[in-house]
C-alpha cells in the first residue's frame, strides 16, 4: 500500500510541475485498481481451488493495491481541488491553525486552514510563514503575499501534508483565541501550560518529549548537543518510544497481582495519554495503535505480533491519507519499529556472542537497529554522521524513556489536579540529566561529522538488510570479531588519513553564486569564504573536511559569509579570520552563531597552512569589509619536496585594485577570478602581469549576472590560459606536482 500510494502521489508531482490539466492521470490509477482485482481474484481462486491458506496474502495485496490506488486519486483530486479554489489576496480569508509552530530561515511556520471570510467555507490548507508564534486553533486575520508552492523538494513534502500554498505574514489585523470545544487541542494546551517550556532547557526538553512541541527547546544549547550525538530521534514523537515504554511497563506490572487485563488498561491510558497531548501527531496514533493492538491480541489469547500490528496501523494511515508516506517522521518511526521488530533479536544474539553482557547486548541492538533503518533517510537530509550516536543513546535513552513514562503521568497529574503539578519536577531531573549527560559524550572529539549523500549511495543499507534477512547468517565468535574489527579498522583508517594526510590541494568548491575555497595540507585546512548557505557544508562534507583551523572571510557581502552559521554548527572552527577594521561591521547574525574567536589579518601577513604560505597582499588599509574593493586577497605558495603550487585568491576584488597588487605577486600558476567572473574582474594588463596557466570562476548554473562574462572568458582565453567555472565541472581542485599542477574536476 505504502509504495502504490508513493508512485501514484510521485505521479500527481509530476503532473502538477509539468501544468497538466488533471495532476494524476486516471489511467494509471485504473492500472493500479487492475492489478489489484488481478491478485485479488488469482488469491481467491487458488483459495478456493487448492482449500490453501497460502494464496490469502495475495487476496489482502490486492485489495491493499484497490485502497492505495482509490485514496491516492481522491486526495490528489482534493489537493488539485483546494489549488484552484486559493485565489485573491490573504486578507479576503480567516486563517485557523492547526500545526505546531516550527522556526526556520525565513521565519516561524505552520500550517492553517483558509476560510473564506464571507461564507466561512473551508478552502484550502497552506503553509503559514511570520515573523512570531502563532497556537494551535488561532484565528487571525491578517495582510499578506500568498504564493502557489514552487518545485523544490520542500514544496513537494508540504503539499504531501496536505498544503497547497504558502503565505508569508506581513501584517496581523486581528488575532482570536481557539474557541469552542477541542479535548485534544483542549487537554494538549493545558499540559504545556503546566509543563512551561519556556521556563528552561529542561522544561523544553520535557515538552519536546510529552508533547511533540519543540518550539522553546529548538533556541536552546540542548537541541544542538542532541543533534550532534545522533539523539534527536528520543525528543521527535517516537513510535519505538512508546513501545519501550509498554514493554517496560507490562513487564514491572507482570511481577504484580494486576491482573492482565488491569495491566493492559494501565498501557492503553498511557498510549491514548501520549496521543492526547502530542496533539494527535501521526507517529503517535500509530505506536499506539501497534501497542494497542498486540496487547488486544494477546488479551484475545493470540500472539503479540509486532510487524502485523506496524503493518496493519501502516495501512490504515495510507488509506485515511495517504501522502504520509512522504512524511519524514512517519518514514523514520515505521521504518525504525521495523528493523528493531526484524533485526533486533539478531543484533543482540550476534553482540552477545561477541562476549558483551546480554543487558548490553539487547540495548544496544536496539539502537543499532534504529540507526541501521534511519541512516539512509536521515544522512540526505542533515548531512552529518554522529559517531557516538551508539554510545549515546546506550546511556541517554534509558534516561529518555524514563523521563516519557514519569513525564506522562506527572503531565496528567498536573492537569487532572493543579496542587500536583510540583511532580513534574521529577521528569524535570531526568531532562537536566540528559542533557549533562549528552553534553558530556558530545564533547568527545569528532562526536559528529558531515557526510556528503550523492547518488542514493546509502540505500545499500537497505541492500544490506535484505541480504541479511534472507541469509540469516550465523557466524562464530572469531569470525565476528575479526570481522567487526577489520571494518572498524577500515573506517579508522579513512578517517585519520584525511584528518592528518590529506593531501596538499586548493579546492574552489561548488556553492552556487558565492565564493568558498579550500586550502588544506595534511592535517591543517582553511576555508576563505563560506558561501551563502548551508551548501559549503554540503561541499565540505563531500570534500571530506571535518574541521578547520580557520574560515578567512574576505568581505561582508552574503555570498561569502552566508553559509558561515552552518559551517560553526557543523564543523570545529578554531578562529575567523577578517580585514583589519572589517570585525566591527560584522552582521549581527553571527553574534549568534556559536562562540568563536574573531582576528583581523593586514596587509603583509602570513598563514601557514601545512606546506602552504597564505599572505595576505590586500587591503593594505583598515577597511569596513562592505565593499567589493575591501576584499582580503591571499597569494598562496607551495614548494616542498620539488613540488610547487602558486595561487591568487582574489575575493570580489576587481582590476582596479588588482592593478595595485598583482606587480608585487608576480608569476602564478592559479587564478581564482574575482567576482565570479564579472567584466570587471580582470584585463589583459593583469592577466600579463600573473601569467596564470588556469583561472577559475566560481558561479551558480542559470545566474542571473550571466557570470562569468563574455568579457571575462575572452580575456582568459586571449591570453593562453585554461578557463574552468564551478557552474560547469562543479568542484575544482589543484594539486602542487613536478614541473606543473595537477588538475581535478568534480564533473
Amino acid at each position: 500500500m505504502c509504495a502504490v500510494a508513493a508512485l501514484l502521489l510521485h505521479a500527481c508531482w509530476q503532473g502538477r510541475t509539468a501544468g497538466s490539466e488533471v495532476w494524476l492521470d486516471p489511467l494509471w490509477v485504473l492500472v493500479a485498481i487492475g492489478g489489484g482485482a488481478l491478485l485479488f481474484s488469482i488469491g481467491a481462486l487458488m483459495r478456493a481451488s487448492s482449500r490453501r491458506r497460502i494464496p490469502l496474502w495475495l487476496m489482502w495485496m490486492g485489495a491493499g493495491v484497490i485502497v492505495a490506488a482509490c485514496t491516492s486519486m481522491a486526495f490528489a483530486t482534493t489537493l488539485q481541488a483546494e489549488t484552484g479554489r486559493l485565489g485573491g489576496p490573504a486578507s479576503s480569508y480567516t486563517f485557523v491553525v492547526t500545526s505546531e509552530p516550527s522556526e526556520g530561515t525565513y521565519g516561524i511556520s505552520c500550517t492553517a486552514d483558509a476560510y473564506a471570510r464571507d461564507t466561512g467555507t473551508r478552502r484550502a490548507t497552506v503553509r503559514l510563514t511570520a515573523q512570531e508564534a502563532f497556537s494551535i486553533g488561532a484565528r487571525l486575520h491578517l495582510v499578506g503575499r500568498i504564493e502557489p508552492l514552487d518545485d523544490s523538494d520542500w514544496a513537494r513534502s508540504r503539499l504531501m501534508r496536505g498544503e497547497v500554498a504558502s503565505v508569508d505574514v506581513v501584517h496581523v489585523n486581528e488575532m482570536a483565541q481557539p474557541d469552542g470545544f477541542d479535548p485534544i487541542r483542549d487537554r494538549r494546551a493545558a499540559a504545556l501550560a503546566a509543563i512551561d517550556p519556556a521556563a528552561s532547557a529542561a522544561r523544553a526538553l520535557v515538552a519536546g518529549t510529552v508533547c511533540g512541541s519543540t518550539a522553546e527547546l529548538a533556541g536552546t544549547d540542548a537541541q544542538e548537543v542532541f543533534a550532534r550525538t545522533g539523539l534527536s530521534h528520543l525528543v521527535a514523537v517516537s513510535g519505538s518510544h512508546l513501545a519501550l515504554i509498554a514493554s517496560f511497563v507490562e513487564r514491572a506490572l507482570g511481577r504484580t497481582r494486576v491482573r492482565r487485563t488491569n495491566r493492559f488498561a494501565i498501557i492503553g491510558g498511557l498510549s491514548i495519554a501520549y496521543v492526547v497531548f502530542t496533539g494527535g501527531a501521526p507517529s503517535a496514533v500509530r505506536s499506539a495503535a501497534m501497542v494497542c493492538a498486540s496487547f488486544a491480541a494477546q488479551v484475545g489469547r493470540r500472539r503479540g505480533h509486532g510487524i502485523s500490528a506496524l503493518a496493519l496501523s501502516a495501512c490504515g494511515f495510507v488509506a485515511l491519507r495517504p501522502g504520509v508516506v512522504y512524511d519524514l517522521g512517519f518514514q523514520l518511526s515505521a521504518t525504525s519499529v521495523l528493523f528493531i521488530q526484524l533485526f533486533g533479536r539478531y543484533l543482540a544474539h550476534l553482540i552477545a556472542r561477541m562476549g558483551a553482557p546480554a543487558a548490553l547486548a539487547e540495548a544496544l541492538s536496539l539502537t543499532l537497529a534504529a540507526q541501521w533503518a534511519t541512516l539512509p533517510l536521515t544522512l540526505p537530509i542533515f548531512g552529518e554522521l554522529s559517531l557516538v550516536a551508539p554510545l549515546a543513546n546506550l546511556v541517554v535513552g534509558p534516561l529518555m524513556s524514563a523521563l516519557l513514562l514519569v513525564g506522562l503521568i506527572a503531565t496528567g497529574a498536573a492537569v487532572i489536579a493543579a496542587p500536583l503539578a510540583p511532580l513534574l519536577e521529577i521528569p524535570c531531573a531526568l531532562a537536566r540529566l540528559s542533557i549533562f549527560v549528552a553534553e558530556l559524550v558530545g564533547a568527545i572529539p569528532l562526536a559528529s561529522v558531515p557526510v556528503a549523500v550523492e547518488d542514493g549511495r546509502y540505500l545499500i543499507l537497505y541492500a544490506v538488510a535484505a541480504s541479511v534477512y534472507l541469509a540469516w547468517p550465523d557466524p562464530g565468535r572469531i569470525p565476528l570479531l575479526v570481522g567487526t574489527g577489520a571494518a572498524a579498522a577500515c573506517g579508522a583508517v579513512w578517517l585519520v588519513r584525511w584528518l592528518l594526510f590529506a593531501p596538499a590541494s586548493i579546492t574552489v568548491l561548488d556553492v552556487g553564486q558565492a565564493d568558498a575555497i579550500l586550502v588544506r595540507d595534511g592535517s591543517s585546512c582553511i576555508l576563505m569564504d563560506a558561501g551563502v548557505d548551508e551548501v559549503v557544508v554540503e561541499a565540505l562534507a563531500r570534500n571530506r573536511v571535518f574541521e578547520l583551523d580557520a574560515v578567512v572571510i574576505s568581505h561582508w557581502d552574503r555570498d561569502h559569509w552566508g553559509g558561515l552559521p552552518a559551517v560553526l554548527e557543523t564543523i570545529p572552527v578554531d578562529r575567523v579570520l577578517v580585514a583589519a577594521g572589517a570585525a566591527d561591521a560584522m552582521p549581527e547574525e553571527l553574534a549568534g552563531a556559536g562562540s568563536f574567536e574573531l582576528a583581523e589579518l593586514r596587509a603583509g601577513d602570513v598563514l601557514s597552512v601545512g606546506g602552504f604560505t597564505c599572505e595576505v597582499v590586500w587591503p593594505r588599509t583598515a577597511v569596513e569589509g562592505s565593499e567589493n574593493a575591501d576584499s582580503l586577497v591571499l597569494d598562496v605558495q607551495y614548494d616542498a619536496d620539488g613540488r610547487e603550487l602558486s595561487a591568487l585568491l582574489t575575493g570580489d576584488t576587481e582590476r582596479d585594485q588588482e592593478h595595485a597588487y598583482v606587480s608585487e605577486v608576480g608569476d602564478i600558476d592559479v587564478l581564482k577570478l574575482g567576482h565570479h567572473g564579472s567584466a570587471e574582474s580582470v584585463d589583459a594588463a593583469v592577466l600579463d602581469a600573473l601569467t596564470p596557466e588556469i583561472a577559475i570562476a566560481s558561479a551558480g548554473a542559470h545566474n542571473a549576472y550571466g557570470h562569468p562574462t563574455e568579457e571575462c572568458i575572452g580575456a582568459v582565453r586571449d591570453s593562453g590560459a585554461a578557463m574552468l567555472c564551478t557552474k560547469d565541472v562543479g568542484d575544482v581542485t589543484v594539486e602542487p606536482a613536478e614541473g606543473g599542477v595537477r588538475v581535478i574536476t568534480e564533473r
